[in-house]
């Protein structure tokens, strides 16, 4: 985060005025906020993809509604929650997966990107705050502030979130002998 509020101010009146180089900043400046929130609610790059496009169409279009109360990052977030939840719920089917030999010896890069898998799916169990906690903090290396600024919660929220998380994310891997 690195716009000022006041800037950051000045970027949505002029983009709420229809300047496509202040949309284009705003865009910039936050899309990979949007996309960490869609990748941890959706769990995967091309819904996050999707849900980054459509937060920020349903945000231009609402712009001149934005009253200012709070910072544009923390309405973007909001949007971005409740359209990666309703993305969720609408388009993310997760295939079986297919069956394995018990036999066969998969590859080193097999192991990792069943690893990867795993932790990906452990991370999706865990309570939404949590998930998002962990994500903003950790792939985005945002702040605690920041992440807490974004939540709308306290500092320590986030840190109890965080330490929720990774205590959970701990059983979670350790009860599937991945620990």
């Amino acid at each position: 985060m690195t716009l000022s509020p006041e800037v950051e101010r000045d970027w949505v009146r002029r983009a709420a005025g229809g300047e496509l180089a202040a949309q284009e900043m705003l865009f910039n400046e936050h899309k990979g906020m949007v996309f960490a929130v869609g990748l941890s609610i959706c769990g995967n790059a091309a819904d996050a993809d999707e849900v980054v496009q459509e937060s920020f169409l349903r945000a231009f279009r609402s712009l001149a509604d934005w009253r200012g109360d709070a910072r544009f990052s923390t309405w973007i977030y909001s949007i971005a929650v409740r359209t990666a939840l309703n993305w969720k719920t609408r388009f993310v089917k997760r295939p079986p997966p297919p069956p394995r030999d018990e036999a066969e010896t998969p590859p080193p890069e097999l192991e990792r990107e069943e690893a990867v898998a795993a932790l990906m799916a452990a991370i999706e169990e865990l309570p939404l705050q949590q998930r998002l906690a962990l994500t903003l903090k950790h792939l985005r290396r945002l702040s605690l502030e920041e992440v807490a600024e974004l939540q709308g919660i306290a500092v320590g929220t986030v840190k109890s979130n965080l330490h929720h998380a990774v205590a959970k994310l701990r059983d979670l891997l350790e009860a599937r002998a991945l620990l």
